[in-house]
């Protein structure tokens, strides 16, 4: 099958194409001491394309960096999972890991967005500090875009999650 781009682009020229941000993570920290923690990448949904406004529809990155839809939408470019350095602990000391979504609504300029909602991160229970007391640490989620009449506003959408890490 040949696929011609110039029929690609009329076919999806009327639809949305979101441009969905990066997720913050805030952290908290149950232990005596201090760690550094340093956000390398946000996880970032990439842009998606809203092919079909009438359905519920899903767009997940694993922590892995594995990207995957389903429903009426298109990954088109830059999903990736979160990366995140633990630092300052302990050497080789098992930590646990676990978040908590603060609001699952993904806002647009500072306003909430009914129907874009991160519903799950993703990650590792645990992670070992290696032997200079640092731990990588990876998050992916899923967000799910509910049915709308009208297209949701292009640009870049943020939602905040907490990050809590025991030793």
């Amino acid at each position: 099958m040949n696929l011609n781009s110039a029929a690609l682009t009329q076919k999806y020229r009327k639809k949305s194409v979101l441009l969905i941000g990066a997720v913050g993570l805030s952290a908290a920290m149950s232990f005596e001491g201090y760690a550094r923690i340093i956000v390398e990448r946000p996880l970032d949904f990439g842009t998606i394309l809203i092919a079909d406004h009438a359905q519920v529809s899903r767009v997940q990155v694993r922590a892995n960096g594995q990207s995957t839809t389903n429903g009426g939408v298109h990954l088109v470019t830059g999903a990736q999972a979160a990366s995140i350095v633990l630092s300052s602990l302990p050497a080789q000391t098992n930590i646990a890991v676990s978040t908590s979504i603060i609001t699952p609504h993904m806002s647009h300029s500072n306003l909430a967005v009914s129907g874009v909602n991160l519903i799950q991160l993703e990650h590792t229970d645990r992670v070992f500090s290696d032997t200079l007391g640092n731990a990588q640490l990876n998050i992916g989620g899923t967000i799910e875009i509910t049915p709308s009449p009208a297209q949701y506003p292009d640009g870049t959408y943020r939602v905040w999650a907490n990050i809590e890490v025991n030793y």
